[in-house]
């Protein structure tokens, strides 16, 4: 058994929606950036209902 006052890893999700209002969830695990949307092309009940992508993370323009 666990200790009890051992914590659990905690990952935070955002819902966000692109600009053709397509819903997806972004999230960060150790330092990496990643997408999950839902399957438009799923069939099949064993097929996934979302997919996750690993993006590439946002590049601000620091005017250096």
């Amino acid at each position: 058994m666990k200790n009890e006052t051992e914590k659990k890893p905690s990952i935070g999700a955002w819902e966000k929606t692109t600009k053709n209002s397509k819903a997806y969830i972004s999230f960060t695990i150790e330092g990496k950036l990643y997408t999950m949307w839902k399957n438009e092309f799923k069939v099949k009940p064993t097929q996934p209902d979302y997919k996750i992508y690993e993006a590439e993370p946002l590049k601000y323009n620091t005017n250096e």
